[in-house]
């Protein structure tokens, strides 16, 4: 089982108690990767939220145009406590960006349905998570925006 402090460092799970994040704790899972392992793919089938809890993560989008067919851009290198993936939690469930191991990495994992679950028992805690949720794409959103518009004046 992972523990409440692999939780706690999460952006997602600010403001949720020892004992919801023991109930989050209770449906998620580690899973360990290698350096150039993809760990989730664009448009990929989004089947799990992913904390990252040591290593970096690479995450990148696909860019298409006339004057570069296939451009992948690093839109963000995660930190520790960071989450990726989170379409998971969203109706869309496609991955909007793929994510690399870029050095030996550790994450807890949770599946939708093992959350959602969760959240339709504990209105509280998923009022909670959505509410941070929606705080990490804002910012996200802002942070590709900046990069992106750098990159398109020759900036970086």
């Amino acid at each position: 089982m992972v523990s409440i402090e692999s939780l706690r460092i999460s952006e997602l799970f600010a403001g949720l108690t020892d004992e919801e994040l023991a109930q989050v704790a209770a449906v998620a899972t580690e899973e360990t990767f290698q350096a150039g392992d993809e760990i989730c793919s664009e448009h990929g089938v989004a089947d799990r939220l992913f904390i990252l809890q040591s290593g970096r993560v690479e995450v990148c989008i696909h860019l298409r145009s006339s004057a570069s067919p296939d451009c992948c851009v690093t839109v963000e290198e995660m930190v520790r406590g960071r989450i990726f993936g989170w379409s998971s939690l969203v109706r869309q469930q496609r991955f909007t960006a793929s994510a690399r191991a870029i050095e030996p990495v550790t994450l807890v994992t949770l599946k939708p349905a093992e959350v959602n679950a969760l959240f339709d028992r504990d209105a509280h805690i998923g009022f909670v998570v959505m509410k941070q949720l929606a705080e990490v794409v804002a910012s996200r959103l802002h942070h590709t925006r900046e990069l992106l518009e750098g990159q398109a004046t020759g900036e970086s």
